[in-house]
């Protein structure tokens, strides 16, 4: 026969009963009390407890009110929840709220006061009582919050640790230790900017509420944040160096096939697309194949330039020009391209494209810089395309149509292009298609390595010989599915832990490569991991000099940062070492630290005169439609002045929307006139 539930006896915050079968109710103010008072301090005499509840009535009669107190709770209830005859108790099995307060590890109790909604001022001994006990609890609850936040964070668990630091500052809003500790967790979580809000606030509270200004240790403490100098004696988790080659495997291993493919494609001259699915291998695939012809130029997409008409086109001008320091471009050649690259202008704004004559000598102008630096490369790889923008393929399928005339043919680098699969535009993927088609391109599918490859990787590797289970590559491959991306991190998991196997650690990550990439993250210092986020927000391009701008610190400093990250194969020169490795960074920031990094992103870039679009993406990610409007409005311009009708069209009907979120109807007008008043348009529409 089983047990049946035992009542529930509910006194922190709105007081209850719960009977086993899930009623509720609440009793008058003094059967509460009478059932708090006997489960905080035991069994207690009658006569102490009519005194408590009727302190200016006679003995007789405060006792008598007491026998017909306890009839009507039986009567509630259905039975005895009180028995005794000179001395009361509970009944053994009625569950308390308030007990796990009394226990150790009462952190998991509920908040809430002690019969917090209850007034005893008529009844000063119980009242004192009350007083008495919701000071202990508190007390009993703060020391139990402390040393669940303690203990979350001696393992590096700053979510769990900053839940319990909030409960401890619910209960006292101007204590400074509480402050303290906040702002500590949220700087070792590498959210520097909260830990300094946080100052703010308790600097705030404390002169609002007592006139006060912060102690000496929290405002020295403020000033470690603020100048992003490490805490002495916190709690991080170590981060072991991993080998590098774990970030880049020596040997290329399973692609004996896609080689073959690879081979014929060159002889035949054609085109070369390499597509496959995120983490595939797709880049390593490429460069070691060109790599066995001759000299590779490499032009990486860059995300966040999709955006931006001939944002890719600059950076691979920039690209080309830096692999090929010996050009000197003619003059002609620098002035039409001083429309994109503010650096080749000489203090004169350059003439809009406003014909198609003029539009073809602006292509012309890039077509000679594509002539001028191909000689010396056996081929150009072209990686990440999903990222360029409509303009740049444009212009480069503009090339592919002029390559021929360029010169000899040795002369002339092939062309190898890499995309993520399922990531182009549908036009863009229909025109490849076709090409693949008429036999004027190849191209070829890059899939997930087989077992035997993933035992050949793990030999290559030199994987804990003698340490791993023979099982390790069967195992590895089910678990990744022979993706290479998610092999090597479950790799670096396994350098970083030391334990040479696939465990319930790792299994309970199988969704893909994410997780062990936010663990990797989750060892980096609080300055390490700021510096990624800034990197991962800004996106298009980044430089260190950009990135120290927004996150507010030194060169110096961040370079120090940077070594880490490097160490650590987050990053890989002013790159992060995978698109993978960026979106995880992504995926783990806060809203709040998105929202501050994207808008100090648009302040940094408006200075350095970026591309009107680039500022107005940043000021969208903020959620401030008021100050992305104008900058829309901008690149709407800067569209028009390339001859880029559609791009303008569409940057104007996003102002309008902008302006009228913002209340702005006069502007929301304007850009709406802007947008009608585009010659040949095919914009998307507002």
């Amino acid at each position: 026969m089983s047990t049946p539930p035992p009542w529930e006896l509910l006194v922190l915050g709105t007081p209850r009963l719960v009977a086993p079968d899930g009623r509720e109710w609440r009793p008058e103010r003094k059967t509460l009390a009478l059932l708090t008072y006997l489960a905080l301090e035991g069994p207690a005499p009658r006569s102490r407890l009519a005194a408590l509840l009727w302190p200016g009535t006679p003995g007789a009669g405060a006792r008598n009110n007491l026998v017909h107190l306890l009839r009507r709770l039986t009567r509630l209830c259905g039975e005895e929840l009180v028995r005794g005859r000179d001395v009361l108790a509970l009944i053994p099995g009625v569950t308390v709220d308030v007990r796990d307060l009394l226990e150790e590890g009462g952190e998991a109790a509920p908040a809430g006061e002690l019969l917090g909604s209850l007034d005893f001022d008529d009844l000063p001994d119980l009242a004192d009582w009350v007083a008495a006990w919701r000071e202990e609890l508190d007390a009993r609850r703060r020391a139990a919050l402390a040393r669940a936040a303690t203990r979350s964070e001696e393992r590096g668990e700053w979510a769990e640790a900053l839940r319990a630091a909030g409960r401890l500052l619910d209960l006292d809003p101007l204590s400074e230790e509480a402050w303290r500790r906040v702002m500590r967790l949220h700087y070792l979580s590498g959210d520097r900017p909260a830990a300094l809000r946080a100052y703010q606030r308790c600097q705030e509270g404390l002169e609002r509420e007592l006139g006060l200004t912060p102690e000496a240790e929290t405002q020295a403490l403020a000033r470690l944040i603020d100048r992003g100098e490490p805490l002495h004696g916190a709690a991080q988790a170590p981060l072991r160096t991993l080998p590098l080659a774990v970030l880049r495997p020596p040997v290329l291993v399973g692609r004996e096939r896609a080689w073959a493919q690879m081979e014929a494609a060159w002889a035949a001259g054609k085109t070369i697309y390499v597509t496959g699915d995120a983490g595939v291998g797709k880049t390593r695939f490429a460069q070691d194949f060109v790599g066995s012809k001759g000299r590779a130029l490499y032009l990486p997409g860059h995300a966040g330039a999709e955006h931006v008409p001939f944002a890719a086109a600059a950076h691979n001008i920039r690209a080309r020009l830096n692999a090929a320091p010996h050009v000197e471009l003619p003059g002609w050649v620098r002035r039409e391209l001083s429309r994109l690259l503010p650096e080749f202008r000489g203090g004169e704004e350059p003439a809009p494209i406003d014909s198609e004559a003029t539009r073809l000598n602006y292509f012309l102008a890039h077509l000679e810089v594509v002539r001028l630096t191909a000689p010396g490369f056996a081929a150009v790889i072209t990686d990440d395309v999903q990222y360029y923008d409509p303009a740049t393929v444009e212009l480069g399928a503009f090339f592919l149509t002029q390559s021929f005339p360029m010169g000899t043919p040795g002369e002339v680098p092939r062309h190898v292009i890499i995309y993520r699969r399922g990531t182009l535009p549908p036009g863009t993927q229909r025109h490849i298609d076709g090409l693949v088609t008429a036999g004027l391109a190849a191209r070829i599918d890059v899939e997930p390595l087989d077992g035997p490859a993933v035992a050949a990787l793990l030999d290559e590797l030199n994987v804990a010989p003698g340490a791993a289970s023979p099982s390790l590559p069967g195992e590895l491959h089910d678990l990744t599915g022979g993706n290479p991306q998610f092999l090597l991190e479950a790799l670096r998991h396994m350098f970083q832990t030391g334990e040479f196997a696939v465990d319930d650690a790792l299994r309970s990550r199988a969704g893909g490569a994410a997780p062990l990439v936010a663990e990797r993250l989750a060892r980096l210092s609080p300055v390490a991991l700021q510096a990624a986020r800034g990197a991962a927000v800004l996106r298009d391009g980044f430089t260190l000099e950009l990135l120290a701008e927004v996150l507010g610190t030194g060169l110096f400093e961040l370079a120090s940062a940077w070594e880490e990250l490097e160490g650590a194969q987050i990053v890989s020169g002013e790159r992060f070492s995978h698109d993978l490795v960026r979106e995880a960074v992504t995926a783990g920031m806060s809203p709040t630290v998105r929202t501050l990094l994207h808008r100090a992103s648009a302040r940094v870039l408006a200075r350095h005169a970026a591309h009107p679009g680039r500022v107005a993406r940043h000021w969208i990610e903020a959620g401030d439609p008021r100050q992305a409007a104008p900058w829309l409005m901008a690149a709407g311009q800067a569209a028009e002045q390339t001859l880029r009708p559609g791009e303008a069209a569409d940057f104007y009907a996003s102002a309008a929307r902008a302006y009228a979120e913002s209340g702005d109807r006069e502007g929301e007008q304007a850009a709406r006139l802007a947008r009608e008043a585009v010659p040949g348009r095919v914009g998307s529409g507002a």
